[in-house]
């Protein structure tokens, strides 16, 4: 494997984690919106 072989692969992962994090973090969002609005009508 050369140095710009394994350079790309870390591209790539870096790029496909920040991807990950991004759709869990829509995921959870509406959830907490919805979590706040519970605790405040209480």
């Amino acid at each position: 494997m050369s140095g710009w072989t394994f350079f790309f692969i870390l591209v790539g992962v870096a790029f496909l984690t920040s991807r990950l994090f991004r759709i869990i973090d829509a995921i959870e969002r509406p959830a907490r919106r919805h979590s706040r609005r519970r605790t405040a009508l209480r």
